[in-house]
């Protein structure tokens, strides 16, 4: 019996890359997952990867999975995912707000409707989740939200700079936001049993859409890369097998999930989650 037996997760972007990636380690690890994303088959998007594809890998793992379209910018669709996704799999147990993207540019060259389709997704996106999906875990006495943040919420620091820095800043100030909007709503639902943490790559991870870009500028060199995002999907795992007052309001990077709370050594981290 795995881990989270008995759990119900609904994984927001989980069409391809880190979404799917997460899906796969909650449902390998018991849990019952409601995909959900705007692609649902693999004719709908240039970029590989889809609900349906999610779903029939899990099941041919042995999970446990089901998918529903949903816009995260859209209040009705939300609500729709989350009372779907209850009269599937008769309760929630996990959110994972995914679903994000980055439009790159300079800010001075970035269109006024890029900047707020950004925002919508990677911040108005995980507010309304939390929104709808907080009374039901109240209901039901407890609850994990995952937010997935990226070390771009860092920015690249104080200046003098040797050279400048083009694109980024729109996608890091929204995860930027996002981290801030993590520790805001666990310290309001401190008293709930409810958790709220935000978890980030420690390194770059391999996935169809960035490497759909990335071939776009020639060869990528993925050095120092991870080819696999299961790393990120069992620190997610672990994160919700804590109990929610024991590990919330943290700001979390997957390898450092292993190395400083789980205790494994930069050996056994390399060994399980190779980096190229």
């Amino acid at each position: 019996m795995g881990s989270l037996e008995g759990k119900v997760a609904l994984v927001t972007g989980a069409s391809r890359g880190l979404g799917k990636d997460i899906a796969m380690s909650l449902a390998l690890s018991g849990a019952s997952v409601m995909a959900t994303a705007r692609t649902e088959s693999d004719s709908d998007s240039h970029i590989p990867g889809s609900l349906a594809s999610t779903v029939a890998d899990i099941q041919a793992q042995g999970g446990t999975a089901s998918s529903m379209r949903c816009d995260v910018t859209s209040e009705v669709d939300i609500q729709n995912t989350i009372e779907a996704t209850i009269a599937r799999f008769g309760r929630i147990d996990i959110v994972i707000n995914n679903a994000g993207i980055l439009i790159p540019g300079r800010i001075t060259d970035l269109q006024v409707k890029h900047w707020d389709l950004i925002f919508k997704v990677n911040v108005l996106g995980p507010f309304l989740m939390a929104r709808a999906i907080v009374p039901v875990f109240e209901e039901s006495g407890s609850g994990h939200i995952i937010n997935i943040s990226s070390r771009a919420a860092i920015g690249p620091g104080a200046g003098p700079y040797d050279s400048p820095r083009a694109e980024g800043s729109a996608y890091g100030t929204t995860k930027a936001a996002l981290e801030r909007f993590t520790q805001g709503l666990a310290a309001e639902l401190s008293d709930r049993n409810i958790s709220v943490n935000a978890l980030s790559p420690h390194l770059p991870i391999w996935s169809e859409g960035g490497h759909f870009f990335r071939t776009k500028g020639g060869d990528p060199d993925y050095t120092g890369w991870r080819m696999s995002g299961k790393i990120i999907g069992d620190a997610a795992v672990w994160i919700c097998e804590q109990s929610p007052n024991q590990v919330t309001g943290q700001i979390l990077y997957d390898e450092l999930v292993f190395s400083d709370w789980v205790g494994l050594t930069a050996a056994e981290i390399q060994n399980q989650y190779p980096v190229e």
